[in-house]
């Protein structure tokens, strides 16, 4: 038998079936995502010829040629640089190389080594370019074997240059020969009228000195690319300082628009405040406000070189000592990520610190607006609406804590005691600090209390982390919950739990730059101090939820600690129903001579009384008493309805900032102001219509179905238990259980048939 030889140590190798994926991902299976990639390509070419001094065409050309029963092809040509066949096999042919110009300080979009070679996900790729009269063909296939044409360069001859539609000088032609059965190639319209828009190509496409065109091969049909920024009033132009970046000073402006862009938060086409560095857009956003409509009104830019900097520093880090590279403090993690093209990664401390600044300065400007523009409100509500809206809260309130506490959910905490705030200092703080005890299969909740020199930001997440799987964490991220009244301290919660007696894990709170770590250990369930001997409960009696099962704990204090025991466990009701077939194995514990069993009972009926007992043999019976009640004790939840004079834009409802159980219902919505009326002298006159209280009972519901919804996702849906049919069954199912009591409460008027 022939043995291999294997190395001592080799280079992780990747599976071209991982390497596609990656492609895949970073596409999106969007050949919009292609063009984006092979457009910036040429405009860094393009850029490095201008910065020899030389004079450039600028030119693009996007070409588009459907074909019935083959793939479509997507050409894209420039006339810059072009690439020898050295140049095509380090910038194309190995994925991940920092090859752009970028790791040496120019100002290039391409940093990630992957942009032009991830468009082979879409189908073959040709790579064909003519540098220094030299001609060579890349070819780049769906398996990734990557080959050159032909064995050698060949001379850029009249005929190569009449097929390539290339006279002269340099250039490279980029084809994709896109699979049609799974990509679909936009419409010539649709590019024509979208793509210029695209947020990271604005600069390029309003670049005097590029020339983009849009050719429809078919129709032999040339239209040119333009985009121009939209024309408003300059209503802040200044760096701003960011305390936790000293000395660096991103420069923001924000214009302000007559009237509001159309509201579409996920499209690459809105406006927004584009954030920049060098020569990149990495970003188009209104940093969080996107439900206020008012934040339409406004666009703008923040240029930040320094991002480009921390992308440097990082590789360059990564490079150099790769198993231990120190990251600091201030760049811990990438800040962009490759995979993924659009935007700034969110839990890096820069991109926080930077969207925090902007976002309160554009909070502030939209406030302005507001006050400037808004008329006098007048009520949307009255005596009789009122009424039946704190009923509507009174009785649903009871009904929402339900849902959650079957998802575990964690409700808002009390108000922050001075006392114990005042003694912290600045930072982030886990209490109870310290080493912890936790019992095993026991939830326990913790506080994180963030203490600032500014208003926190509650957009931002409060990472949890675990150094030990045998340690779960309920949540994670986890956001704040309640805040001081000056919004510099702000307090959430955390739970854990673990099924390992023994477990220890440090458990890791990250917010904003700030972090507090402490320690935890799983131990069982300690003993009463004074146990009797023999069998015991640990109670004399439990109260039970009805059909809510309970555990029941019991102790057996004996000095035969080696011999193994079990309990049978009765129940003297048929109502009060003991699980597991009446049995109970006991286990040691970390007391000397005692062990402990724990059983589930559950009750079948609302107020039933009776007794358990747990016999052992050679021992006394136990027992204890079991009552069943109707409900247990509330949380605290406590709803608010409120319709105010207001259009929230695309959506009818927002919850509160500061009260995360208060609905906000925009009555001027169109779908809901229509039964409203027009306002008179008098006010609304259709406050009182059974119409408008009916959508307000609909709209209620809605809101409340998604609140547990987004929980039930955080819980299921992102480890893939949810899909499209489950997700839309529990979204019916809630919204059926919150809408027929909103109906009860709200809609009493409703005239005879």
């Amino acid at each position: 038998m022939i043995r291999s030889e294997i190395p001592t140590e080799w280079d992780l190798g990747a599976d071209p079936r991982y390497k596609r994926q990656n492609m895949e991902r970073a596409m999106g299976g969007k050949i919009e995502r292609g063009l984006v990639e092979l457009v910036t390509n040429s405009d860094d070419s393009y850029r490095d010829l201008e910065d020899q001094g030389k004079t450039v065409s600028g030119k693009i050309r996007i070409e588009i040629e459907r074909r019935r029963g083959q793939p479509s092809l997507v050409i894209v040509r420039d006339k810059a640089g072009g690439m020898t066949r050295i140049e095509l096999y380090d910038k194309l042919g190995i994925l991940g190389k920092r090859t752009s110009g970028f790791e040496l300080g120019k100002a290039r979009r391409g940093l990630h080594g992957r942009g032009a070679r991830d468009v082979a996900c879409f189908g073959l790729v040709h790579f064909e370019s003519i540098k220094s009269d030299e001609y060579n063909h890349l070819v780049i296939p769906r398996s990734l074997r990557c080959r050159f044409a032909r064995p050698d360069s060949q001379k850029a001859t009249d005929d190569i240059r009449k097929t390539l539609r290339m006279p002269k000088g340099n250039g490279t032609i980029v084809t994709i020969e896109v699979d049609g059965g799974r990509f679909k190639v936009p419409q010539h319209e649709t590019l024509k009228e979208n793509f210029a828009r695209y947020y990271s190509l604005r600069d390029l496409f309003s670049n005097p000195n590029r020339e983009v065109t849009l050719v429809d091969v078919n129709a032999s049909r040339e239209d040119p690319l333009h985009y121009s920024y939209p024309v408003g009033e300059t209503v802040f132009d200044s760096e701003i300082d960011l305390p936790e970046y000293p000395g660096e000073k991103p420069h923001l402006v924000i214009r302000k628009h007559s009237t509001p862009f159309q509201q579409d938060t996920t499209s690459p086409y809105r406006e927004g405040i584009l954030i920049k560095s060098g020569a990149s857009i990495h970003e188009c956003t209104h940093f969080g406000l996107e439900a206020d409509l008012f934040a339409w009104r406004f666009t703008g830019e923040v240029r930040c070189g320094f991002i480009d900097r921390l992308v440097r520093e990082f590789d360059d880090r990564d490079d150099a000592n790769p198993d231990n590279p120190n990251h600091p403090p201030n760049n811990p993690i990438r800040i962009l990520d490759p995979l993924r093209g659009d935007g700034l990664i969110m839990d890096h401390p820069f991109t926080k610190a930077l969207r925090s600044k902007c976002k309160g300065i554009l909070k502030g400007l939209i406030e302005s607006l507001k006050t400037s523009e808004i008329p006098p409100r007048q009520e949307v509500t009255n005596e009789n609406l009122n009424r039946k809206l704190g009923q509507l809260a009174k009785e649903i309130s009871p009904i929402l804590e339900k849902k959650l506490k079957e998802l575990d959910e964690e409700f808002p905490p009390g108000p922050i005691k001075q006392g114990i705030i005042e003694k912290l200092g600045v930072g982030l703080h886990i209490i109870p600090a310290g080493k912890m005890p936790i019992i095993v299969n026991e939830p326990k909740t913790f506080s994180v209390i963030v203490k600032h020199y500014e208003p926190l930001d509650e957009s931002l997440p409060i990472d949890i982390s675990r150094s030990s799987d045998d340690v779960k964490i309920n949540a994670s991220p986890v956001y704040f919950k309640k805040f001081a009244e000056d919004r510099k301290t702000g307090r959430t919660t955390f739970t854990i739990s673990s099924s390992e007696v023994g477990a220890e894990a440090y458990i890791e709170a990250r917010y904003d730059g700030y972090r507090d770590l402490i320690l935890v250990k799983t131990i069982e369930q300690s003993s009463p101090a004074e146990l009797p001997e023999g069998l015991s409960f640990d109670k004399p009696i439990y109260h039970l939820k009805v059909n809510k099962e309970k555990t029941l704990i019991l102790w057996l204090k004996t000095t035969l600690v080696d011999n193994s025991f079990s309990a049978e466990i009765t129940s003297e009701h048929s109502g009060i129903v003991v699980k597991g077939g009446g049995k109970l194995e006991f286990h040691k514990t970390n007391t000397g001579g005692v062990l402990i069993g724990k059983c589930r009972v559950v009750g079948q009926q609302v107020k039933l009384r009776g007794a358990v007992t747990a016999r052992v043999k050679g021992f006394e019976p136990a027992r204890t008493h079991v009552v069943v009640e109707d409900r247990e004790p509330t949380s605290g939840i406590k709803l608010e309805f409120l319709p105010v004079e207001d259009n929230f834009g695309s959506v009818r409802y927002k919850w509160d900032d500061e009260n995360p159980y208060l609905l906000k219902i925009a009555a001027r919505h169109p779908s809901i102001s229509r039964y409203l009326g027009d306002p008179t002298d008098e006010g609304y006159p259709g406050k009182d219509s059974p119409l408008y209280h009916t959508v307000l009972a609909e709209v209620a519901s809605e809101a409340l179905a998604f609140n547990v919804l987004e929980k039930q996702f955080k819980r299921e849906g992102e480890q893939g238990k949810l899909d499209y049919t489950y997700t839309d069954a529990y979204y019916h199912k809630h919204f059926s259980d919150f809408l027929a009591i909103a109906h009860k409460v709200l809609v009493t008027d409703i005239p005879s048939m």
